[in-house]
């Protein structure tokens, strides 16, 4: 009778970017009942979102966009921004002031306000 043989295969690649098992991601331990979890379970299949994404997703209502890392907005500037990045870069169309007070009076604030 000949031996079945069987391959071995390392997978390195996570199945979910947002996995809990990911190195950069701390475990947080939350504590309800059966019929709570069955429920947040629920409330996140039906938003297509795993239950940590789910409960997150309030939080990240609240915080800082620094701590957030997710963010829907596009990062990319647009034209206008572009072309006064590229210019400032390029050292032309600056306004330059002799002292902090002559700047923030160009800007409309108060110095002691």
């Amino acid at each position: 009778m000949k031996k079945k043989q069987t391959k071995k295969i390392q997978i390195k690649k996570r199945a979910h970017p947002m996995s809990i098992v990911s190195p950069e991601k701390e475990r947080l331990v939350l504590s309800c009942t059966k019929e709570e979890k069955r429920y947040i379970k629920v409330l996140a299949a039906k938003n297509n979102m795993t239950m940590s994404e789910y409960l997150l997703s309030f939080a990240r209502k609240e915080m800082p966009k620094s701590c957030s890392q997710h963010c829907e907005r596009s990062h990319v500037p647009n034209k206008e921004t572009a072309k006064v990045l590229k210019e400032t870069d390029e050292g032309k169309n600056l306004v330059e002031y002799d002292n902090i007070d002559d700047f923030w009076d160009a800007l409309g604030f108060k110095k002691y306000a």
